[in-house]
């Protein structure tokens, strides 16, 4: 019945108390960030006072919030449903976006690309929280239906493109309070971890060197004569680009593998490891 918005007093500070843990934790790694995302919500019209739930949701973040070292920010993830599915207390970046002003100029939200419905328009959702100067990083990953957590650019690399056209669109007119975190939130229970986090850091630059790719006078100049054909074919011509011999040139250069993948595979690195590590036998999901 919920964490830091559970009824019971005592339940919510057990839940605030976990996350302090996570900050004594964060500063003897060296970390710079605290993301909070809870599952709190409801499956019945009627179980839960949605009001009161962010009333006491607002009181704990703040103790939470006062405990973070200066230099540090706070993450709001928002995600629209699961477990509850009827409501949840941080469902939309709205929601985010208000609790963040609410707690202080050190809170943000993160966008984890899986948390929306499957027609959210999340390059619009990203440009908002830029403008507002509240976009506090990313949970890449990517999904068919819902939070799949599939590999980043496995289902749709194009939404990806368009994210980070914005997240280069921004940086290059100097967005005041631009400096999103990336970061992975990946399920990976069919494929080898190592594996798909390679891919999705290949697929990740291939969309970020796509996005450097774009046209931005043309762009600009297309959509201030409101000539939908030119801008969306100026996106269309930079996402068709092939831009795979740069990116293996610039790995080549700086030491790295051309083919990450294949050169993992040939290192029989897993193989190696599994011989020297005890088998999990739990049954848990591949999360990282």
């Amino acid at each position: 019945f919920g964490s830091l918005t559970h009824t019971d007093k005592a339940v919510r500070e057990q839940a605030i108390a976990h996350n302090l843990e996570c900050i004594e934790i964060g500063k003897q790694l060296g970390s710079r960030a605290l993301t909070v995302w809870i599952g709190d919500g409801s499956n019945f019209p009627g179980q839960l006072n949605m009001t009161k739930a962010l009333e006491r949701y607002l009181e704990s973040m703040r103790v939470i919030v006062a405990a973070i070292p200066d230099g540090w920010r706070a993450f709001i993830e928002h995600k629209l449903y699961e477990p509850a599915l009827y409501s949840t207390v941080i469902a939309d970046w709205g929601t985010s976006f208000i609790c963040a002003t609410q707690l202080g100029a050190n809170v943000q939200c993160l966008v984890d690309l899986g948390h929306h419905a499957p027609t959210t328009n999340i390059e619009q959702i990203v440009s908002r929280l830029i403008q507002f100067q509240r976009l506090g990083g990313f949970h890449f990953n990517d999904s068919k239906y819902g939070d799949d957590d599939l590999d980043t650019g496995s289902v749709n690399p194009f939404q990806i493109f368009l994210v980070f056209n914005e997240l280069v669109d921004a940086e290059l007119r100097g967005a005041p309070g631009f400096a999103p975190a990336y970061m992975l939130d990946q399920s990976h229970n069919v494929t080898d971890p190592v594996e798909s986090l390679m891919e999705s850091a290949v697929a990740l630059q291939r969309a970020y060197t796509q996005a450097l790719m774009v046209d931005r006078g043309g762009l600009n100049s297309a959509q201030d004569s409101n000539d939908a054909l030119m801008a969306n074919r100026t996106l269309q011509n930079a996402v068709r680009m092939d831009v795979e011999p740069a990116i293996k040139m610039a790995r080549k250069r700086n030491g790295g593998a051309i083919d990450p993948v294949a050169v993992f595979r040939e290192s029989r690195y897993r193989q190696c490891k599994a011989s020297a590590r005890p088998q999990d036998l739990t049954g848990k999901s591949g999360i990282v």
